[in-house]
């Protein structure tokens, strides 16, 4: 639920108190603050993630946030600094206050209510700094939403009339009042939350009271007076959400880079066993891909991911992708389908010229959208084509170059709206194409790999503010063997237990061609068959234990299950050959094992052999998930499933 149907939830659930909850008038004023302070982020200049894949279905990160207490408005600044008073009163202490400078309590992230678990935020010199509790925060937020929600409905008109249920509610009963105070301290500081609404049914034969009206009285105020809210509901729900990671600082230090480290969280959509099998066996191949999503907020001007692997898996492929320009795009998409459905005509009347206005300002966000994915394009070597946009590229040259249109007379007219490629049936096809093609999600194609790292930077546009609240990050990365001891290797041990095997047949037989009634019979009489079994079994149990073999939970081992199974059937066998000697099998039978036990491995080395995965072979960009805008390839295909999906909130909202 969000976070007004949470309170009217929790307006209908918790019990109607008898005195005024405990909420702090000056605490609201610094709840807002922080509120503030944690949706804009103005102090944070940059966010750098750093993800650690080792093991398959885990990682680790790390997040470095570098702050500027001098970006920091007088106003937050006033209010955290009124922070360090109000610490501990609620528990009657005294504040104390410290020569050398003041604290500053600053929130530097937001993290989801969803998976909060104890997070410790060091500074540069490796100190742990102090950290607000998530319940005082909390009391905080609680303060100040209520006293903020008390001055939108104070800022209406009837709240000054007696006979209107909102001047009642604010100044005259009480009841309603403290509920609404009291559901928000219990929906802010408690750490659960409603999944679902329930309601206590009626007793038969009972009548509303008194306790009933209170609680229609708070729900009909926030129904009626909704249009009022609706910022107010935005802010409630980010409160309810995420927790606000609020940290002291010297003030006396203007610069300070934090490190802390959270969870990260892993899909539960998982496939089915044959599936898992399956692509377990692909990625032998074509590698092990993995993806990652989080949320930053609107206003963070810079981004950095950093990536780390084992030094047993190489990176071969990484982008990073973002829908900071989605609400760009989908406006201007609308914009193009409201043009096009319009008759677009050049007149010199007062509605032409606000349509050729309209026309020009939409064409040249249109041009400059496209610029800028042709830009990144070909700063990450990827192709965009005028045959992938080609309406798009032709009203973007229409709103660019400039050409007018040749009147009788030798006079020219500059109208956008009488230049050929501008019609309905063209805007219309560029909203389209603007859509279907994702033109709204930005990239960076990581092209430089060096000691199992990579890195992506990005940077909001200059120039242009955020859109919307949060902005959505999906990274991709495809992770492949090293190949010293991966399907190479494997190939190897492979080809030495066929050769072990044939050599001892031809030993048996006294010829290289173990086939013919003279080796039928020789290899029914087996003279010495416990020194044979005992080769059979030894020699490629000790080939296969040289094999350096990673951890079963790495992802190293997750790339090598097809060598490894293969491997495994190379010492089944011998094994097999090993049972039938034993058994004093007839002639016929010791040589169909002899004839498996040497076919089964080389088929195994030809098999990786055909794969080559120990080679560079790079998977294309349009098979992992990169905006639909890169490259000339069908829209429709359908993108590879990742090995592995992690996200930052336990699935991302």
């Amino acid at each position: 639920m969000d976070g007004m149907a949470s309170l009217r939830h929790a307006i209908e659930t918790v019990p109607i108190p008898g005195a005024p909850p405990r909420l702090s008038h000056n605490g609201a004023a610094v709840g807002l603050a922080l509120l503030d302070t944690a949706l804009r982020l103005n102090h944070v200049r940059r966010l750098t993630e750093r993800l650690t894949v080792v093991e398959h279905g885990t990682a680790r990160r790390t997040t470095d946030v570098d702050i500027s207490l001098k970006l920091l408005d007088e106003g937050q600044r006033q209010a955290t600094a009124n922070l360090q008073h109000l610490i501990g009163r609620e528990h009657g202490e005294r504040a104390v206050s410290r020569p050398g400078g003041t604290t500053l309590w600053v929130p530097i992230a937001r993290l989801p209510r969803s998976g909060v678990s104890p997070v410790d935020v060091y500074d540069g010199a490796g100190d742990k700094l102090p950290r607000l509790t998530q319940h005082e925060t909390s009391r905080l937020l609680a303060s100040g939403l209520y006293r903020l929600l008390r001055g939108i409905l104070a800022s209406d008109e009837n709240a000054n009339s007696p006979k209107q249920d909102l001047s009642a509610f604010l100044f005259r009963l009480h009841e309603p009042r403290w509920l609404i105070q009291r559901a928000l301290l219990t929906l802010l500081t408690e750490r659960d939350h409603p999944a679902e609404q329930f309601t206590h049914p009626p007793a038969e034969g009972m009548v509303a009271g008194h306790g009933r009206q209170c609680r229609d009285m708070a729900l009909g105020i926030l129904d009626g007076y909704g249009h009022l809210l609706r910022d107010y509901a935005r802010l409630l729900d980010v409160a309810v959400r995420d927790y606000l990671l609020v940290i002291a600082l010297d003030d006396a230090v203007d610069e300070h880079r934090l490190n802390y480290e959270t969870p990260l969280y892993v899909s539960a959509d998982r496939p089915r066993r044959f599936a898992e099998h399956w692509r377990r066996v692909r990625a032998s191949h074509s590698g092990y891909f993995a993806r990652y999503d989080t949320v930053i907020p609107a206003t963070l001007r810079s981004y950095h991911l950093v990536v780390q692997t084992a030094p047993e898996v190489d990176l071969t492929r990484m982008y990073l992708t973002t829908d900071a320009d989605g609400p760009l795009a989908r406006g201007l998409a609308a914009d193009l389908r409201s043009l096009g459905r319009r008759p677009l005509t050049a007149t010199k009347t007062a509605a032409g010229k606000i349509l050729e206005l309209q026309t020009q300002t939409v064409l040249r966000k249109l041009a400059d959208l496209l610029r800028r994915r042709k830009w990144e394009g070909s700063r990450s070597g990827v192709e965009l084509p005028e045959s992938a946009l080609p309406v798009t590229h032709r009203l973007a040259a229409a709103a660019t170059t400039g050409e007018a249109v040749r009147l009788a007379g030798n006079d020219v007219d500059n109208a956008l709206l009488r230049h050929p490629e501008v019609t309905g049936e063209n805007l219309r096809a560029a909203a389209d194409e603007v859509s279907r093609r994702e033109l709204g999600q930005d990239l960076v194609v990581v092209g430089n790999f060096t000691d199992n790292q990579a890195q992506a930077y990005w940077r909001r546009s200059a120039g242009e503010g955020g859109y919307g609240e949060q902005v959505r990050i999906r990274a991709g990365l495809v992770l492949k063997d090293s190949g010293e001891a991966g399907p190479r290797s494997v190939m190897f041990y492979a080809l030495a237990v066929a050769a072990t095997v044939w050599v001892l047949g031809w030993l048996l037989v006294g010829s290289p061609l173990p086939y013919g009634r003279a080796a039928t019979e020789a290899l029914g009489k087996v003279g010495d068959g416990q020194s044979v079994i005992t080769m059979l079994l030894l020699v490629p149990g000790f080939l296969y234990t040289r094999l350096t073999l990673p951890p079963r939970r790495s992802v190293a081992a997750y790339l090598r299950t097809l060598p490894r199974t293969l491997g495994q059937l190379c010492i089944v066998s011998p094994a097999g050959l090993a049972a039938a000697i034993a058994a004093q099998s007839s002639g016929e039978v010791v040589q169909v094992f002899l004839t498996i036990a040497v076919a089964l491995p080389v088929l195994t080395a030809l098999i990786l052999f055909s794969l080559r995965s120990w080679r560079d072979e790079r998977m294309p960009l349009s098979r992992i998930g990169v905006p639909k805008w890169a490259g000339n390839g069908p829209v429709a295909k359908t993108p590879l499933p990742p090995n592995v999906r992690f996200d930052s909130a336990g699935g991302l909202r």
